[in-house]
């Protein structure tokens, strides 16, 4: 029994100091923006690459001026939070053209 219980305190400290990685990138809760609900039709699109995606449970997201991105990969989020208002201004871009094309 003594054996065990340091064992378990380990597995506690460990699971309090690193969250798991499914409820740190979850979902945005009820209430919260993200960049797909302007439209209902409007899918989101990772600002680096300009690709479609699919919001997924583990799916990596940033936080930016009150509104969640999402990305096509984990490799697109740390170079989207080094400079999130270019990436921003090129997403907003891309989605004006495509209503100028649509009119």
């Amino acid at each position: 029994m003594l054996r065990v219980l340091p064992g378990l305190l380990a597995a506690g400290l460990f699971l309090m100091v690193h969250p798991l990685s499914a409820a740190a990138q979850a979902p945005p809760a009820q209430g919260r923006t993200t960049t797909s609900e302007k439209t209902t039709s409007e899918k989101p699109v990772c600002p680096v690459t300009l690709k479609e995606v699919e919001i997924t449970e583990n799916r990596a997201y940033s936080d930016y001026r009150g509104r969640q991105y999402y990305f096509c990969c984990p490799a697109c989020k740390p170079i989207f939070d080094k400079n999130p208002g270019k990436y921003v201004r090129a997403l907003e871009a891309k989605r004006k053209a495509a209503k100028r094309r649509a009119a």
